[in-house]
């Protein structure tokens, strides 16, 4: 064979190859689809897996991932939850290999197939923080579907109408979900139109998912329009009747700041309305119980009650439990710790004990993560996260109760930890998905407590000059 001849064959294979490519870079995303369609609403998690293996243009950083992606979609689509085939998955996402977003969005799919909600929005969220080349497209549109379901489900449609129309991750499901919660709260959506009713229709018609939603799509189809961001301020509903009336025992504390007691922490969801002001009221009814007379019949009552304990002590003992039960019912309602600290007496105890229990909880799990970096103990990729995420719950718990007095005592010793093992996992395990969104995660913590030389770090280690 001539030279000639060879190159021109040669030439013939590259072509061919390349029209091949060319072809699969056009059938792939079609593949994509018929998984998404057909296999996986079918619950075929082994063979959703199996041709997201072929997939390999959309998860060219992350094919392991990918695969588990598929497979987890097929097993959020069974009717039960099979562990077996969970295990399966997870053990697909344990092999060697640095994690990507679309191996977390699985982990965040298996753990719902558990009815591990909370968990599994944890993760969900943790796939919004991947660096872009880290986080396929297809991953993130998954993610996003899952948060906007979750939050239609527990009924905040103000989450649903912000994400479901984010320009970047935004589905054919998510786009009904916020346009048709739009149309039943009476509000535009920002910078989007208002949907008409065939709007409302074409988008509906377009969800996978059309006999679950074609309730809401008939509510939204029975409110009238909203043309304007301007909307009726509604009729404040009439309070119903509390349980217990307090103002009954106000001739004495002690009944008094018993029976207001009450209302608050026994009362099934009394809580959700407890305000500051409420709270202030409840410590202030103690303080009085507490005092001058109102103390002198107490102590009489408990020393009825008891023939074993003094009396000082029970009453002690007392006031210990009440400052306990005002700290947890504060932590419940969320109300900021300056209004324990702020109303003194018994409120001051119950502070204390809230900043306490506050501070053990993040100190017991940052010295854990600060033991296990030191030593070097891997976990696999998923666990590592669902560990930060404990973590990251409990400062961020102790900061929206404790303010910024508490997040300025917590942040040294956060920031050196976190910091440690971030870099950890960036040397050693090269697992650059987890530990860049870690990086950013403190310096944005460090610019709010105004640490200077933790933000020249962390600018450093983001590459924000």
């Amino acid at each position: 064979m001539s030279f000639a001849s060879l190159l021109g064959l040669v030439i013939l294979v590259l072509a061919l190859a390349a029209w091949l490519l060319l072809l699969w870079s056009a059938i792939e995303p079609l593949l994509w689809l018929v998984i998404r369609r057909i296999v996986a609403p079918r619950g075929l998690v082994r063979t959703a897996a199996t041709l997201a293996r072929l997939c390999r243009g959309g998860f060219e950083h992350d094919l392991r991932g990918g695969s588990a992606l598929a497979g987890a979609l097929a097993l959020a689509a069974r009717g039960a939850h099979d562990e077996r085939l969970a295990t399966w998955l997870e053990g697909q996402l344990g092999k060697p290999g640095a994690l990507g977003a679309a191996g977390v969005v699985a982990a965040g799919l298996i753990a719902a197939s558990r009815g591990q909600r909370d968990a599994a929005r944890d993760l969900m969220h943790n796939a919004a923080g991947f660096d872009a080349e880290r986080a396929p497209a297809a991953a993130r549109v998954v993610a996003n579907e899952w948060l906007v379901a979750d939050a239609a489900e527990r009924g905040d449609w103000g989450t649903v109408m912000r994400l479901g129309v984010r320009r970047d991750v935004a589905s054919a499901q998510t786009r009904f979900l916020a346009f048709a919660a739009a149309r039943v709260r009476r509000q535009p959506l920002i910078d989007e139109p208002s949907a008409t009713d065939a709007g409302l229709r074409w988008l509906w018609w377009r969800t996978p998912d059309r006999g679950r939603t074609r309730p809401l799509l008939l509510q939204a189809l029975a409110t009238p329009r909203v043309m304007h961001s301007r909307k009726p301020t509604p009729k404040p509903p009439e309070p119903a009747p509390p349980p217990l009336d307090p103002a009954e025992f106000a001739g004495d504390p002690v009944a008094y700041a018993q029976a207001l007691h009450a209302l608050w922490t026994a009362a099934e969801a009394a809580w959700r309305n407890l305000s500051p002001t409420h709270l202030a009221g409840l410590c202030k009814a103690w303080d009085a119980a507490f005092a001058g007379p109102a103390l002198a019949r107490l102590a009489a009552r408990v020393q009825v009650l008891t023939t074993v304990t003094k009396a000082e002590a029970a009453l002690a003992q007392i006031r210990r439990s009440v400052a306990d039960d005002l700290a947890q019912l504060a932590s419940r309602a969320q109300i900021p710790l300056s209004a324990l600290t702020e109303a003194g007496g018994v409120g001051a105890e119950a502070g204390l004990l809230l900043r306490a229990e506050l501070l053990t909880e993040v100190e017991k799990q940052n010295q854990a993560l600060r033991l296990r970096t030191q030593q070097k103990r891997k976990l696999p990729a998923v666990e590592e996260l669902r560990e930060w995420n404990s973590l990251r719950r409990a400062y961020e718990r102790a900061v929206l109760l404790g303010g910024l007095e508490l997040r300025r005592l917590m942040f040294p010793d956060i920031h050196l930890h976190v910091c440690n093992y971030a870099v950890w996992l960036w040397n050693d395990r090269k697992e650059y998905g987890i530990s860049g969104p870690l990086f950013r995660w403190l310096l944005t913590e460090a610019e709010a407590v105004g640490d200077e030389e933790a933000i020249v770090l962390q600018r450093k280690n983001v590459g924000v000059k």
